[in-house]
């Protein structure tokens, strides 16, 4: 998690897996790129268009303003997601859409995009360079152009499993690149994007590329739910969207938003086995307990995320891969059950009824290492200083015996 300048934290994992790791004052570097008229630095996307004018992915117009609130056309968002995700313009001999000459500007990306697979045209042969890019068609071009995928439930209220573009929205959602509108939790994906949309979506694709990290034999993989994933930190640390633990920790992040136990099994092989790490450290919990309005009972009973968590250990230590079970403290959890119950009203009875159990992964991972004869080897606290209360993380650690 990143957290808010002038705070330090530590953390400290100890016994087979040590990390440490110490942050230090964050400071903000000085932007190369000269000052726009008309984007503040109080603009919601001022950062990010900054950061994409440093990167000559994005430009100005002569006269110092950028226009953030101008429409982007399918011509312009060819070239700027080409030119974030790396991708060489092309210049074939003939075209490929008979509205996009060799002569257009931006035929090299469009041609570059369309060999990469990440567009293919209106569905009737042509391009449309000048039409308005949508957000649903945005979500597909930078999910194709990065290889983003989606493995979570978490859905938009206004994106369902019949849309065409509901796995590149649910996509941009799982990796942290979208929150939507969170007041109503929606995607509008026919809404037209803008150039400040725009650089927002690049930046943060760009950002998510820059912190993966192929997971090569022997390396360390935190599996686990948005804890993990960090898909939350836009929406609730927009100063530091991309401050998930496994990025400041230096491993590999294979967290996936919405996850329980349940459905973490069905990607364990893909995401973690084939990976082959040395040492995988497993979050999962907040999600499983999470209680279902229309059923009133957890997502994942009691007993069954033990199995669950019992049969994903019993796989990696067969394997000689060494597991540490990680959760966070009560604090965290009192504040998602609290924000749950203030969206269904009623359904906190059925928390206060279920006892240890429903006060979070933290009692259940606890009773669930004690069960298995594991030792508690370390509390260990991601604690800023001189900030806030609730921007605090804490995580306790438990290592599995051998």
């Amino acid at each position: 998690m990143r957290f808010p300048r002038k705070c330090k934290a530590a953390v400290i994992f100890t016994g087979l897996l040590s990390i440490l790791l110490i942050f230090s004052i964050i400071t903000t570097s000085a932007s190369a790129a000269a000052p726009l008229k008309d984007v503040a630095t109080t603009h919601w996307a001022y950062e990010d268009i900054q950061s994409l004018l440093e990167k000559n992915v994005l430009s100005g117009y002569s006269n110092g303003t950028f226009k953030p609130e101008q429409d982007v056309t399918r011509a312009q968002a060819a070239k700027i997601i080409a030119l974030a995700a790396g991708i060489e313009p092309l210049n074939p001999k003939t075209a490929s859409y008979p509205d996009v000459a060799t002569g257009h500007w931006a035929f090299g990306y469009i041609e570059a995009l369309k060999k990469e697979g990440v567009i293919h045209g209106k569905g009737n042969g042509l391009y449309a360079p000048d039409d308005k890019l949508t957000r649903g068609q945005m979500a597909k071009i930078l999910t194709e152009g990065f290889d983003l995928v989606g493995h979570s439930t978490n859905f938009f209220a206004d994106v369902t499993t019949k849309d065409w573009m509901f796995t590149y929205v649910l996509a941009l959602r799982d990796n942290g690149i979208t929150v939507g509108y969170p007041e109503d939790n929606t995607y509008r994906p026919n809404g037209i994007v803008t150039r400040a949309q725009m650089a927002a979506f690049a930046n943060r694709a760009m950002e998510w590329k820059a912190l993966q990290q192929p997971a090569l034999p022997g390396k360390v993989i935190g599996f686990g739910d948005s804890n993990t994933s960090g898909s939350y930190l836009p929406k609730e640390f927009p100063e530091y969207p991309n401050h998930n633990w496994p990025a400041l920790a230096g491993i590999t992040n294979a967290g996936v938003s919405g996850n329980t136990t349940a459905s973490a099994l069905k990607r364990f092989t893909q995401d973690v086995l084939d990976q082959q790490p040395s040492t995988v450290v497993m979050m999962f919990g907040l999600n499983d307990a999470l209680m279902r309005a229309d059923t009133k009972q957890p997502q994942v009973s009691k007993e069954q995320f033990e199995k669950n968590i019992s049969q994903l250990t019993t796989q990696m230590v067969a394997k000689g891969i060494t597991v540490v079970l990680m959760t966070n403290l009560p604090v965290n959890e009192r504040v998602y059950y609290q924000s749950q119950a203030a969206q269904t009203p009623g359904i906190e009875k059925l928390y206060a009824s279920k006892g240890a159990f429903m006060r979070g992964k933290t009692a259940t991972m606890i009773l669930f290492a004690k069960s298995l004869n594991n030792k508690v080897l370390n509390s260990s606290i991601i604690m800023p200083t001189r900030c806030k209360k609730q921007e605090a993380q804490q995580t306790l650690i438990l290592q599995t015996a051998d």
